[in-house]
């Protein structure tokens, strides 16, 4: 198995409307399957009208419980009592939120969240309140074109955590910098990646561990040069990919592997990286599994405490509104483990059935402080909590 360590942590539309909460119809909805849930988990819906894609894990309060942020509200431990953070605009079946990413953005201490979203083009920040209470500011920091959703994660190695939009014509990366001159207290810097990292599918971790934060993309990868700049490696294609596209080292061989699955589409897959007689570096492709469609957001999490982490991903519900291939079938979530030994992949059940999902960006924590790891699934099908009962 692999080490946790091993990975980086870090349509046409309809006239849109300022609401709350904009409630959906979905025409499957009356023929959903019942809801099964694995062995191992306790599911918690934290609120079955939700219909944001993301969610983000963070102590919002600062009362040293980790709360659940979704869309316009904020979920309180451990009552995960509802409380609302700004209005958020609906379009076409879709929230101008498909992200959202904690850090304290201004360094006042307190948790903020960084956003992207498809519809109104824009990278921003939502600035949490502090003790001041009310509603969150909305900040906006560019407008590069639509976004599947974003990343955290350290580019540059300076130990603070950097901006990776999913962008679909373009391709850049942000910092910040805490200046008192600055507009609310932050200098955001964009950073040009080259036209290569646009597209459908993003990922960010040491492709060949040279200690540098390297991209991946559905065609090939960005190799982080020492002078900071990037060359192209267009040595795989992967399709129509997740977000994000998961590097480490898979079978703890010492080089990093590329875990993905297709967003739109059937499958969830391993591409393995080795070297030939000539030491030239080639990739493998393994299929996992390919019985269900939409995986579009993969994260790791070591779910049954033995020091490695498992492949977590579900089906998007209705990504493209039920026009996907396998589109208005069922739900489900599952994690997926490597026998080292046996080269084999394992598939376990969180869920089936029912409007559990995993949306477009999630996280996973040990929310109730038990010494086990939680999953936190949103979606349009509402947000929900899979509690770990190891522990």
């Amino acid at each position: 198995m692999y080490s946790r360590s091993m990975f980086d942590p870090l349509a046409t539309f309809a006239v849109a409307s300022l609401c709350w909460f904009a409630p959906m119809v979905h025409a499957a909805d009356a023929n959903v399957p019942p809801l099964k849930v694995g062995e191992g988990f306790k599911l918690h819906t934290i609120n079955a009208e939700s219909r944001f894609e993301p969610a983000g894990i963070l102590d919002v309060n600062r009362d040293s419980r980790l709360d659940i942020f979704c869309g316009g509200f904020w979920y309180e431990a451990p009552s995960w009592q509802k409380h609302v953070v700004r209005q958020v605009q609906e379009e076409g079946g879709y929230h101008h939120d498909f992200a959202d990413l904690p850090m304290d953005v201004d360094g006042d201490g307190w948790t903020d969240i960084v956003s992207a979203a498809w519809h109104n083009k824009k990278v921003f920040w939502v600035r949490n309140p502090g003790v001041e209470g009310g509603l969150w500011q909305v900040i906006d920091v560019d407008e590069p074109g639509n976004m599947e959703t974003a990343l955290v994660v350290d580019i540059n190695g300076d130990r603070q955590p950097d901006v990776l939009p999913n962008i679909m014509g373009q391709a850049a990366w942000y910092e910040f910098h805490r200046d008192a001159s600055a507009p609310h207290g932050v200098r955001w810097e964009k950073h040009p990646l080259p036209q290569q990292a646009a597209g459908h599918g993003l990922g960010a971790a040491d492709v060949n561990r040279d200690g540098r934060c390297d991209i991946v993309t559905p065609n090939g990868w960005l190799e982080q040069t020492a002078d900071g700049g990037w060359s192209w490696r267009p040595e795989f294609k992967l399709g129509y990919a997740s977000i994000p596209i998961l590097v480490g080292d898979v079978d703890a061989d010492g080089d990093s592997d590329i875990l993905w699955g297709l967003g739109h589409d059937y499958g969830v897959f391993w591409l393995e990286q080795s070297r030939d007689a000539q030491g030239t570096r080639i990739w493998h492709k393994s299929l996992l599994d390919k019985s269900w469609s939409q995986p579009h957001y993969l994260l790791l999490a070591d779910l049954d405490n033995d020091g490695c982490d498992e492949l977590v991903t579900g089906k998007r519900y209705h990504a493209h509104n039920g026009h996907d291939p396998g589109g208005n079938e069922p739900l489900c979530v599952y994690y997926y483990d490597f026998d080292k030994a046996a080269h084999r992949w394992t598939r376990h059940t969180m869920s089936e059935g029912g409007l559990v999902g995993f949306g477009i960006n999630t996280a996973a924590a040990d929310l109730d402080n038990d010494g086990d790891i939680d999953v936190v699934a949103p979606g349009k099908g509402g947000l929900y909590l899979f509690e770990n009962l190891l522990k």
